[in-house]
């Protein structure tokens, strides 16, 4: 891969969502030689439409990263490749090391946004109604689903409150139980049943219905489950194998811990987006990615930064990590 970069950066920015965007504009407004690498596996480029976000809801996944990236280019410092870092380590020499599809890249600082990715349902019709009116985040769209009736497919300890939370729109709620991620015991039942959620013993095998109309989920057995709109929670799982590589503490989930500057455990190493803990939405990603790309861009002072940049400012005790 050829790069057209400067020999040494100032960042680099790993992740072309919201989060990896916003940190990069943050990066260029500070002059910082940054480059980003964007595999595209954005986490919400199925759904129809991103809400919520101020100014501009709403608007669809593709517009929101085509105008980010647009606004990319006024920042001469910095560089969008498409491209998988599969390498990533701290040299001796304080820089950090990578390996762009193939190409070596050396840089001072390092922001992660490489996300999370959710696992999916294993039922016929999943990806022509993923986004339309299959989801996976009520925040995100269970709005759009008031006064419907849901579907929900999933598993785990966090079943019961991930069904009630979508009472806040819905006017039904249904889960299914049969599901690949284990049963629905007798506890999670009670909670169900408390908050007037029905419970469908069955398995789902097949969304019934066109995109935008959907008629409900078919069960294994011939039975239809009517719902306007389906909602899923199995597992997500945090992309964070550069994390592990370089040593960066994560939590129980296996997201990225970070200060309030969005500053690793390991000094030069920001994260920002879905990989952190916290509410996963593409407003708190891009917030986020502001904090990291000001953090970041900040840590810099004192250092050599690109030729159009001015002569740095000395160190200050705001951010003296790194």
């Amino acid at each position: 891969m050829n790069l057209d970069h400067p020999r040494i950066l100032d960042a680099l920015v790993v992740g072309g969502g919201p989060a990896g965007l916003s940190a990069a504009t943050w990066l260029g407004r500070y002059r910082r030689s940054t480059l980003v690498v964007d595999a595209g596996h954005q986490r919400n480029l199925p759904a129809d439409r991103a809400h919520g976000l101020l100014g501009r809801d709403p608007t669809t996944p593709e517009e929101l990263l085509t105008d980010a990236r647009a606004g990319l280019e006024q920042y001469p410092q910095v560089m969008l490749c498409h491209g998988t870092v599969t390498g990533l380590h701290h040299g001796e020499d304080g820089l950090f090391r990578a390996v762009v599809d193939g190409a070596d890249v050396a840089a001072k600082r390092v922001v992660l946004a490489t996300g999370m990715r959710d696992r999916f349902p294993e039922i016929a019709g999943f990806h022509s109604h993923y986004g339309t009116d299959v989801f996976h985040c009520p925040a995100c769209d269970g709005y759009n689903a008031r006064e419907q009736a849901v579907i929900v497919l999933g598993a785990g300890d966090e079943l019961p409150a991930y069904a009630a939370e979508l009472l806040d729109w819905a006017a039904v709620v249904r889960v299914i139980t049969g599901t690949d991620g284990g049963p629905v015991d007798d506890a999670q039942r009670a909670v169900l049943d408390g908050h007037g959620i029905d419970v469908v013993d069955g398995v789902p095998e097949a969304l019934v219905g066109p995109p935008g109309s959907l008629q409900g989920v078919r069960l294994t057995g011939g039975e239809l489950v009517e719902g306007d709109k389906v909602f899923f929670s199995y597992a997500h799982d945090p992309s964070n194998d550069l994390a592990r590589q370089l040593g960066c503490q994560l939590d129980h989930e296996g997201r990225i811990a970070v200060n309030e500057f969005q500053l690793t455990s390991i000094d030069g190493v920001y994260a920002a987006g879905d990989i952190t803990a916290g509410l996963q939405l593409v407003a708190i990603a891009i917030g986020k990615g502001t904090a990291a790309g000001v953090a970041c861009g900040t840590s810099l002072r004192g250092n050599p930064a690109s030729n159009a940049a001015p002569t740095p400012a000395p160190p200050t005790r705001w951010f003296t990590a790194g």
